[in-house]
């Protein structure tokens, strides 16, 4: 939900909030980013939205080349006065990075929860696209049978689905990854295939 720029998170503030504004903020257990210099916070995540995510980012790690590093919830700059924090990201940079740049970034991972819904699905595909993020996938849990995943890929005018898949089936992901997963795996705990 995006707040007003004139005061958030209990604290007066006057104009539009910077990035060093931004970075400066203590954690509050939301989700805060920067947008335009609004701020928009959403609630923390529930536990099956954590438990999939935890999960999924333990695949891709299994299955990543070195090279790669899996990162859960990190700052990401999309444009000037635009940093989101993308539930996942795979990415060539190591090390400790306060702020990822689109170069630095191979995939994108949202999961839809009810409060991200429109930022998952539209906001954030738009900002990922015009940013030059490559590939975008979004994690859809409440769909029937289990969840379903959408992979889109970067064209000239932005993303287009490329792949989607439900639990059961099974959908590759391009290189460098090249993982061939299944995305009811996440959702099982114990013996679980290996990538």
């Amino acid at each position: 939900m995006p707040l007003s720029p004139a005061s958030t998170v209990g604290r007066p503030h006057a104009g539009p909030w910077t990035e060093i504004e931004y970075l400066a903020l203590a954690p509050t257990g939301e989700r805060i980013e920067l947008l335009d210099g609004a701020l928009v916070v959403t609630p923390a995540p529930a536990s099956d939205h954590q438990q999939y995510l935890t999960r999924l980012a333990t695949l891709l790690e299994g299955g990543a080349p070195d090279q790669l590093e899996v990162v859960e919830a990190v700052t990401v700059r999309v444009g000037p006065s635009r940093l989101l924090i993308p539930d996942l990201i795979v990415t060539t940079r190591a090390g400790r990075v306060t702020v990822f740049d689109p170069a630095d970034l191979i995939l994108v991972v949202e999961v839809v929860s009810p409060s991200t819904t429109t930022m998952d699905r539209v906001v954030k595909p738009q900002l990922y696209a015009a940013a030059g993020v490559p590939t975008y996938l979004r994690v859809e849990l409440t769909a029937p049978p289990g969840p379903e995943w959408h992979l889109f890929t970067l064209g000239p005018r932005g993303y287009t689905e490329a792949l989607s898949a439900s639990a059961g089936e099974r959908l590759r992901l391009p290189p460098p990854l090249s993982l061939d997963l299944d995305p009811g795996w996440p959702l099982r705990r114990a013996s679980r295939p290996s990538v």
